[in-house]
């Protein structure tokens, strides 16, 4: 018996500490200040308001030359164009025959894809059919510039020979790229690779044997440019990629590669030997000793492992205007949340003193110990909110409310026939109440998988509070109502 007390107590006391945490949080002085350490919940962005950005077809022009039959010159000076008798024009960027609803369809998709590899996930994107323009809406962050910046770079990527611009390997003799982090003695590396395709790869290996670097006798060890691994340096946080290697002064001219981003030169280099294992490892910046220094260098090379890995923009889009929405329930859903589930606890506890006296107060104690801990498991998984994700909070809380009234029920009912142990009722309630939940938890991956912003919130509270009810009222709520 005195075991049984104890017990009771100790369970009652971490069901107090629950609520305490839950509705008031862990409060600890920092310069001087009381803050509440307790972990707040995050938002979607119908709650806490987004960034909405008008991305537009460019109207810009480009310049090429053209020969006497209408071929394009890739480069040529100006006494080469006067000489030949070649003709310099201006060309519109997005030509006419280009504007179509199958490209405006593409460029969405690719957006959406791009999006997708750098972990955005609460994002809305709207297509114009019309005029192809888009219009996206972003969580508001330190990233979003970035984002933004990503999504609207053409991504047009090519290795050629540094002197005759030919074209030697493109997008589509790309697989793949992805990033990797290195430690050293002099800090945190960065880099991506560009993985080739099998066709890629073997024109890959051509080439790296065609442009092997020329050395001298006596600087052979100055040789950090002759390699497959080069350095990629930022510069104000811009789209361009600065990729610098170690200069040589050599009295042999060299052949070599450039490595081009929109046709924007990154890089010339050439090679030591063959290559063949159809990867080229691109190292960005310097070795970084600050957490700043380190997220500039991967948020660099997540651009350019996210641009090499998804297809190039079939049309070139730009940034027309970018402005912060802010939602009408931000600063007051949190209230909402904590006051809306403390006057439905307060219900709850009326009715069940009211109805079941002693038995009901600790049923209701349990219950404000639950709502408790659903929302510290909705802040500590990471659940991002939404106005339907608060909505399915309060069905849970309906839900328990239900549970809890069946298991009350049921005890008093065997308590009057004296026929079965409270235990056995108990267990007997949560195992028939667990198979009415599973099609509520089917429904709730469904809603938690499908990728709206409306229903994912949704869904992934009502999974976490349907298998947090299971549990909590298997090893808590049973075990105080039995003593």
């Amino acid at each position: 018996m005195k075991n049984n007390k104890l017990k009771l107590i100790t369970l009652m006391l971490l069901v107090i500490l629950i609520i305490m945490v839950g509705f008031f949080g862990v409060y600890s002085k920092n310069k001087g200040n009381m803050e509440n350490t307790v972990k707040d919940y995050s938002y979607m962005t119908n709650i806490k308001g987004a960034r909405v950005a008008n991305i537009k077809l460019s109207n810009s022009t480009k310049s090429v030359i053209k020969d006497k039959e209408g071929n394009e010159i890739k480069k040529a000076t100006e006494e080469e164009i006067e000489n030949n008798g070649y003709i310099k024009e201006d060309e519109p960027v997005n030509k006419e025959e280009q504007k179509n609803q199958e490209n405006y369809e593409l460029a969405k998709h690719i957006i959406k894809t791009r999006l997708e590899k750098v972990g955005v996930q609460n994002y809305i994107i709207r297509l114009d059919e019309e005029n192809g323009n888009i219009v996206l809406e972003l969580p508001e962050n330190e990233d979003t510039d970035n984002i933004l910046n990503l999504v609207t770079t053409t991504g047009k990527f090519e290795i050629v020979d540094a002197d005759t611009e030919e074209v030697l390997l493109g997008k589509d003799d790309i697989e793949t790229s992805n990033i990797y982090r290195n430690s050293t003695q002099y800090g945190t590396e960065l880099s991506f690779s560009i993985e080739f395709n099998d066709e890629g790869a073997k024109k890959f290996e051509e080439i790296t044997g065609k442009y092997v670097s020329v050395k001298e006798e006596d600087n052979e060890d100055n040789s950090s440019e002759n390699s497959n691994e080069a350095t990629v340096e930022t510069k104000n946080n811009s789209t361009e990629n600065n990729v610098t290697a170690n200069e040589e002064t050599e009295e042999k001219k060299e052949k070599k590669v450039a490595l081009k981003l929109d046709d924007t030169e990154l890089m010339s280099t050439s090679f030591e030997e063959p290559v063949k294992t159809g990867k080229m490892y691109l190292t960005v910046g310097q070795a970084a000793t600050t957490s700043e220094d380190v997220k500039s260098n991967y948020t660099q090379a997540q651009k350019m492992s996210t641009l090499l890995s998804t297809k190039t923009m079939p049309l070139t889009y730009e940034k027309d205007t970018s402005t912060f929405v802010q939602s009408k329930y931000n600063g007051e859903i949190t209230n909402i949340i904590l006051i809306g589930s403390a006057i439905v606890i307060a219900i709850v506890l009326v009715i069940l003193m009211l109805k079941y006296k002693g038995t009901g107060l600790l049923a209701g104690i349990c219950y404000a110990g639950f709502t408790a801990l659903l929302l510290l498991t909705i802040r500590y998984w990471n659940v991002d909110l939404s106005l339907e994700g608060v909505v399915a909070i309060f069905i849970v809380m309906a839900l328990n409310f239900i549970f809890v009234i069946k298991i009350l029920e049921k005890l008093n009912k065997e308590k009057d026939n004296r026929k079965e142990e409270p235990k056995h009722v108990i267990n007997m309630a949560i195992k028939e109440n667990t198979m009415k939940l599973i099609p509520l938890f089917i429904f709730a991956i469904v809603f938690a998988f499908a990728g709206w912003e409306t229903t994912v919130s949704f869904g992934m509270v009502m999974f976490w509070g349907l298998a947090l009810m299971e549990l909590y009222n298997l090893f808590i709520t049973k075990n105080i109502l039995i003593k």
